[in-house]
């Protein structure tokens, strides 16, 4: 197995990218390549890189550092072919892949479904309460040995079933007994599921069966040579175990990560799976080089994972090797502590109010919605709140993930699958769903688990429900007919809105957010309706397996407040991590797990309830698995951020107290010695009240305006439109592409126009070696090998040198003003026209108004639109009459525009522009 870490930021998936290659040339067809990642968005993403790499490779022999060798096309041109088939997933989608080439094997139909976590425990708990039903019979084996309400155990242990293959009782009589219970329950629970359902754990279960079954184990072998996993560090013990014994069997097994970034303990990720991988197998060189991080930050991430792996917190130093910065720009650390005599309560709503203040500064700089604050609990969110409202900064709370495995949204789904086809868990589901409320004892209520069991276990389970509820029969029979009459999308309404429960609508039963929920399910449709009842249902069912959905977000634009968890995978320009001071809470579990160190063939934990002997020791090793965590999510925060860092912490009575203690021993704490520099402030705050938010009274509703039912025309162009977009001119320069977020990388007349145009615009010379350096390091060059680069900058350096040869004769020098890379916007009819101006200056009382052009061939009407959009918007806004120039560098020439004809292609689109 070898094994690589990747810090934050490092061209972790770019990597990937180029192994395929790598594999690719030595003779591994892509078809015998599989690789898997964390997410289904993570997985498309890898497969449109490596697509595009492929097409690198054929089109120019290579692909960033990566060059094809001689009498490789061949295998590249099949790998072109067998990219839309290649086996690309997440490891759930893998394990499912590997069960299906050998179900039969494993007693699987070979067309199995997937429940999702929240169905899978719900069928456990009506086992569980079948249960106890029967044991109130004296006969029965478990009589009297059901003491206590051990719901929330047995729910708490299920959840924790991708910990280990096998739970055996810690020392005392109850937690054997429980023991017992439990088997008894996910045994009855395994019965439901058949041959023909798997939950995710269960998956994972029957995956790592797969791997002790010889046929089936070479079946897999057979289909993948070389498996490359991502994100190792947040695989469960189960999953890591899958992998270990496919490497044992033979598989060739790559994997990466970062324990750093190991933050999913409450979804029974454990670090100690990757930490194993990198003891026992082939170390590779880490990547240590960051394209994400400004220079300070570099420097402050380095001296932060030194400090907690120097205390063993978190991780240790063979897991946080040092990082260089790739990027130029400086950034700006800012550090700030709020200390009094006060409750912490009370100084976070100053510490609030700083940080507010601070991003208003920012905010001259960078957008709000270019600005994240990041909170390790929704605890600390109301504090924000408050202050940003007060300080009026504009901000959007994002929340938490799941949002297609929401209660409200399964219920729809299975609503309409019961209509569709009314039996098993969909017809189960809808009666036990408000669309289950019935009428006929009385009052409206909801029908009971055994009532449920019984219709589903009857014969003919229509006829039972018609026979013993008609009302909700009836209401079935409603849904089916509108559904045979309408389009989905409007039968998906009937369901949400219609009052089909003695007068309620379904949505009258749902809490504000779940409203909200359900609203935004119409919304995500509404655009791109299904065109059949199969089709909503099985794009639903997809939308559920994603883990990064999540719920409904409110809407606006603004600073973005959000939970690390929620954060892990983005970025932004500005990062602020809100309240360090809050200390590490546990919350009490109703058992406890411990691997134990007794070496066994199968993983196994074992399970300590509250009252017996190794409850406590259970609970101070999790307390300290959590702790260790902790200072792994502070990581994970500090490096969400690219050019700029907040630290916000407060210290009541003069003690720090959580991450606020990691600050204050790297000497960033409440007591050093305060800085203000450009690039680093550190800096204490002493409590005082913050001014009280503005009042707001309350609000008549607003009347109907008169065009609410009046209809618009297609506008001829979009509401924000580019002269260069309207007439698609090739040569265009492009801003410099971000490869991390799957930005298409510019071709090399591109790639030297904009590499040129920035020279230009930064005032760079082609004799200054520092500047070129500056300019072969932007990313818009990663795409290319040793030898292209150097042809491009020989060719970047003479356009300079032509650019320099005409300042001070053609192109006037010194200047009164000067203004590079000048933005314009342009008002004309609906839509406005936006660009940018390479260069507009004044000498004495005449302005120029000067584009510069890389082009192969000089043709000046090409760009006389373009530049009539530029002369207009600097006629409009300053009231001057620039001359107005194109200055084609390969061939020294400069040409003066004569203004009525820049004034006549403008007339091109006035007729539809609605003057």
């Amino acid at each position: 197995m070898k094994v690589r870490v990747a810090s934050a930021g490092t061209g972790k998936t770019a990597s990937l990218v180029l192994r395929y290659l790598e594999l690719i040339a030595s003779g591994t067809p892509l078809r015998r390549i599989g690789g898997v990642t964390f997410t289904r968005k993570a997985a498309d993403e890898l497969r449109v890189r490596v697509g595009q790499a492929i097409e690198d490779v054929l089109s120019r022999g290579q692909h960033l550092d990566f060059v094809a060798p001689t009498g490789s096309q061949p295998a590249f041109q099949e790998a072109a072919l067998e990219i839309t088939g290649a086996t690309l997933s997440t490891i759930h989608g893998f394990m499912a892949w590997c069960l299906r080439l050998a179900a039969p094997m494993l007693h699987l139909d070979p067309d199995f479904a997937m429940l999702g976590d929240w169905e899978a425990q719900a069928l456990f708990e009506e086992e569980w309460n079948s249960l106890r039903y029967l044991a109130a019979d004296p006969t029965h084996s478990l009589h009297g040995r059901l003491s206590g309400d051990l719901t929330e155990p047995l729910l708490h242990l299920f959840s924790k079933r991708s910990l280990a293959e096998v739970f055996e009782p810690a020392e005392g009589e109850a937690n054997r007994d429980f023991l017992q219970v439990y088997q008894t329950v996910y045994a009855a629970y395994e019965a439901r599921l058949g041959a023909r359902l798997l939950s995710p754990s269960e998956l994972e279960r029957k995956a790592l069966e797969l791997t002790r079954h010889p046929r089936a184990l070479k079946r897999v072998l057979e289909r993948v040579w070389v498996l490359l996993v991502d994100e190792y560090q947040d695989v469960n013990p189960l999953q890591g175990a899958f992998f270990e014994a496919l490497e044992r069997a033979g598989l060739n097994l790559e994997i990466v990560g970062d324990p750093k970034q190991s933050i999913y303990a409450f979804r029974n990720a454990e670090v100690a799976v990757f930490r194993k991988a990198l003891q026992e197998g082939e170390r590779q060189p880490p990547l240590v080089r960051s394209y994400r991080h400004s220079q300070i930050l570099v420097r402050f991430l380095n001296g932060l994972t030194k400090e907690l792996a120097s205390q063993g917190q978190g991780f240790g130093p063979e897991e946080a090797p040092p990082v260089e910065g790739v990027r130029l720009e400086r950034g700006r650390l800012e550090v700030h502590w709020v200390e009094g005599e006060l409750a912490l309560d009370e100084l976070r709503k100053q510490e609030a109010w700083v940080l507010a203040r601070r991003l208003l500064d920012l905010s001259a700089q960078t957008a709000f919605s270019e600005m994240a604050v990041l909170v390790r609990s929704y605890q600390s969110v109301h504090f924000l709140e408050e202050a940003f409202t007060t300080a009026q900064v504009p901000y959007v709370l994002l929340q938490g993930r799941g949002y297609y495995e929401r209660q409200e949204v399964r219920d729809l789904y299975h609503a309409l699958r019961a209509a569709l086809d009314p039996k098993g868990l969909s017809l189960a589901v809808f009666l036990r769903s408000p669309f289950g409320q019935h009428t006929e004892e009385g009052p409206l209520r909801p029908l009971e688990l055994a009532e449920i069991e019984e219709v589903l276990r009857s014969s003919d389970p229509l006829q039972a429900l018609e026979r013993r509820w008609p009302s909700v029969h009836e209401r079935l029979r409603q849904i089916q007919s509108r559904l045979r009459l309408e389009a989905p999308l409007e039968a998906l309404k009937y369901l949400i809105r219609a009052p089909l429960m003695a007068g309620r609508a379904y949505h009258d039963f749902l809490e504000p957010r779940a409203r909200e929920n359900v609203d935004a399910l119409l919304f995500y449709f509404a655009p791109r309706p299904p065109q059949s009842l199969e089709a909503l249902l099985e794009r639903l069912e997809l939308l559920s397996r994603q883990a990064d959905a999540g719920d409904v977000p409110q809407s606006g634009e603004g600073v973005q407040i959000l939970t690390i968890h929620r954060a892990k995978g983005l970025e932004w320009p500005v990062v602020a991590v809100f309240d360090l001071g809050r200390r590490n809470t546990h919350q009490t579990q109703p058992l406890y797990l411990s691997r134990g160190m007794e070496e066994s063939p199968r993983i196994t934990q074992w399970v300590a309830l509250p009252q017996t002997p190794q409850f406590e020791r259970f609970k101070q090793q999790m307390k300290a698995l959590e702790e260790e965590e902790s200072y792994r999510l502070l990581y994970v925060a500090a490096s969400r951020a690219r050019d700029t860092l907040l630290l916000t912490a407060s210290a009541s009575n003069g003690q720090s107290a959580g991450w606020g203690r990691v600050l204050e021993a790297m000497d960033l704490g409440p007591r050093s010695p305060s800085y203000n520099r450009p690039e680093f402030v550190l800096q204490t705050w002493h409590y005082q009240p913050i001014p009280p938010a503005p009042a707001i009274g309350p609000s008549e509703p607003p009347e109907s305006s008169p065009w609410v039912e009046a209809r618009f025309d297609l506008e001829p162009f979009p509401p924000l439109f580019s002269p260069s977009a309207y007439k698609r001119l090739e040569a265009e320069p492009l801003p410099l592409p971000d490869p991390e977020e799957g930005e298409a990388l510019p071709g090399r007349a591109r790639a030297i126009g904009t590499l040129v145009h920035y020279a230009i615009g930064q005032n760079w010379r082609p004799d200054n070696p520092a500047h070129l350096a500056n300019l072969e390091a932007q990313e818009v060059m990663f795409p290319y090998g040793p030898d292209e680069r150097s042809g491009i900058m020989e060719e970047v350096k003479a356009l300079l040198q032509s650019y320099q040869g005409l300042l001070g004769t053609q192109l006037p020098w010194p200047r009164d003003e000067d203004y590079p890379e000048f933005a314009v916007a342009l008002p004309l009819g609906s839509t406005v026209w936006q660009g940018v101006i390479d260069r507009l200056y004044r000498v004495g009382g005449q302005w120029y108004l000067e584009d510069y052009k890389t082009d192969q061939e000089v043709r000046p009407e090409q760009y006389h639109f373009q530049l009539g959009v530029y002369l207009a918007a600097i006629r409009q806004a300053w009231q001057v009459e620039p001359e107005v120039r194109l200055v084609y560098l390969r061939f020294g020439q400069l040409i003066r525009l004569d203004k009525a004809v820049l004034e006549a292609a403008l007339d091109e689109i006035r007729p539809s522009a609605n003057f």
